[in-house]
């Protein structure tokens, strides 16, 4: 090798290791300036309070501001996709749900990010699991009884949800498809309708997180709880089995929200921002917020979200298309 060459290589080798010094040294800095965590929907829902409670104890404990925005749009995507298309640098994160990061997956043919691909899965925010709930009336104790009920009375039992494609229509479309039992769709545009005609005895069985306004009529004895779907029993309701319990086994269908970085944020600052989450999710002034939206903290490892978000892709293909969901 020439002189010129030699002087060239050496360059080469000294700019590289000049940029990985640099890179190094702002990972060792981070953060060092206001990070941005994106909610993919508008103020005020469960995502985005919960987002804005843990928010001040991370930039407590990050010792720089963590400041919410809010970018909805249909479907989440292009508050999602904004963040795929983030520096990957720790500064810009996402809080999203299993409707933007795994149904969107299957609903959109079109979907301009991978969630897959395009994310480095921080951790778990917390789960909302639900109960299946029914009209006092009904000849129904249990999950056992319903699915009977349900079998021997196709089409009878009505059923509601905020629309087609969400949780908990989805919800019972996994468990028709696991048991057989025959019920009626009726979609709404938005929860509050469907809790309006569950409410007046117009629809007979709905899934719905246990809040204090179900479990109001419940005590009232207009309503009655035929199962939890849940790993464990809920805190509310601790007389009333799981699903799991019931015998319908492997049926882990809650909602639930983490927090996702661009693809390839340099691994240190992934475990940073996981370390301080799961710190946060415990304190005493988040659990407040956990309990008022019945949602319940479910910290996490990054790979146990990222192993979570593929087996839940995979899970939930074949449903969607035998439904024929697809939105544009």
């Amino acid at each position: 090798m020439n002189r010129a060459l030699r002087l060239l290589a050496s360059g080469v080798v000294a700019g590289a290791a000049l940029a990985a010094g640099a890179t190094a040294l702002a990972q060792s800095n981070y953060p060092n300036k206001a990070i941005r965590v994106v909610v993919p929907s508008a103020n005020g829902g469960a995502f985005d309070i919960i987002t804005r409670a843990f928010s001040p104890q991370m930039s407590a404990v990050l010792g720089q501001p963590m400041v919410v925005e809010n970018r909805a749009t249909a479907g989440g995507i292009g508050g999602v996709d904004y963040v795929a298309k983030a520096a990957p640098d720790g500064y810009t994160v996402l809080t999203a749900g299993v409707s933007q990061i795994v149904y969107n997956k299957h609903f959109y043919a079109k979907l301009p990010y991978d969630p897959e691909r395009d994310f480095a899965p921080i951790g778990m925010v917390g789960e909302l699991p639900f109960a299946l709930f029914a009209q006092a009336s009904l000849p129904l104790h249990s999950v056992q009884e319903f699915i009977a009920y349900a079998k021997s009375n196709p089409g009878k039992l009505n059923y509601g949800s905020a629309g087609v494609g969400q949780t908990f229509h989805l919800a019972m479309e996994m468990l028709r498809a696991r048991t057989g039992a025959e019920l009626t769709h009726i979609p709404y545009k938005g929860t509050g309708p469907a809790l309006q005609d569950l409410y007046g005895g117009r629809l007979e069985v709905m899934f719905y997180p246990a809040s204090g306004q179900l479990l109001g009529y419940v005590k009232e004895g207009k309503l009655r709880v035929i199962g939890a779907v849940s790993r464990k029993r809920l805190p509310n309701l601790p007389n009333v089995p799981t699903f799991e319990e019931s015998g319908i086994t492997n049926f882990d269908v809650t909602g639930w929200v983490a927090m996702f970085a661009p693809a390839n944020t340099p691994r240190d600052i992934v475990v940073r921002l996981n370390r301080e989450l799961v710190k946060v999710l415990a304190m005493p002034e988040v659990m407040k917020t956990y309990e008022q939206l019945s949602m319940v903290p479910a910290p996490s490892a990054p790979e146990e979200l990222g192993a979570r978000v593929s087996r839940e892709i995979t899970m939930w293909g074949p449903l969607v298309k035998k439904l024929n969901i697809a939105l544009e």
